[in-house]
């Protein structure tokens, strides 16, 4: 695993980067964390449910990409398998680390064994007077943008749990009879009736934090369990498990 190192003008002056459609990095992860704003592009393609964190106790929302532990379907080879992507997959090779407790100081991080990164192909990271290029100034706007959501997702998980939103459900799968039965635990879903059940004030409080449209993005998501479902099947026929 890489181990990003602070970005320095001087040691990373002649770098530069391209852009890789590739998400292998993340193929034994089967639960990809994301970000309120990614609820309304992948909606469309993943389930989005919530799980807790098991030191802090906290919630964070993810996309199932598999089933199964240790694997993830879409980023099994060099060649994403979905037409939206998580904010979060567009930020390497570069990355950043809060460097004060309010988090308004913050480093850039730069994985230098990248294969995005070379002295050859892509764009310069600085010009030749060690200031950084255009192209870095909008990569550090994208991943300081995706920091804040990360921020502001947390405050969300809080006020869901706040308002007893959220309940654990065990989902069973299995897509087809010759298939392998797949039980989910530790998931947690939005719970529609607490939702119905909720004043008028604490409803109108959840539409003017925009909370209502992530609420029903993450709802329809469910649909997509049966899509998981499907590709898991065709992955374990695929491995000859049955």
């Amino acid at each position: 695993m890489s181990s990003p190192v602070l970005m320095q003008n001087d040691k990373h002056a002649n770098l530069k980067a391209t852009h890789s459609g590739d998400y292998t990095r993340y193929k034994e992860r089967h639960l990809i964390p994301i970000v309120a704003q990614d609820f309304f592009n992948l909606a469309s393609e993943f389930p989005l449910v919530f799980v807790k964190n098991g030191d802090s106790g906290d919630f964070i929302p993810v996309a199932v990409m598999s089933l199964r532990e240790g694997q993830n379907l879409y980023c099994a080879t060099d060649q994403w398998q979905a037409l939206v992507v998580p904010l979060s997959f567009s930020n390497a090779p570069f990355s950043i680390a809060r460097t004060d407790a309010e988090g308004d100081q913050f480093a850039v991080l730069i994985d230098e064994d990248s294969p995005m990164l070379s002295e050859t192909e892509g764009e310069p990271l600085f010009k030749e007077g060690g200031e950084k290029t255009d192209y870095l100034e909008q990569r550090i706007d994208s991943i300081v943008h995706v920091s804040q959501q990360v921020q502001q997702t947390q405050a969300i998980c809080k006020l869901l749990v706040e308002k007893n939103l959220l309940t654990t459900s065990q989902i069973q799968l299995q897509h087809r009879p010759d298939g392998r039965t797949y039980n989910i635990d530790g998931i947690y879903t939005v719970n529609e009736t607490v939702l119905n059940e909720l004043t008028d004030a604490e409803f109108l409080e959840l539409r003017d934090k925009g909370l209502i449209a992530m609420i029903c993005a993450h709802l329809s998501s469910l649909q997509q369990l049966r899509r998981i479902s499907q590709m898991q099947y065709e992955a374990d026929k695929a491995a000859g498990e049955y």
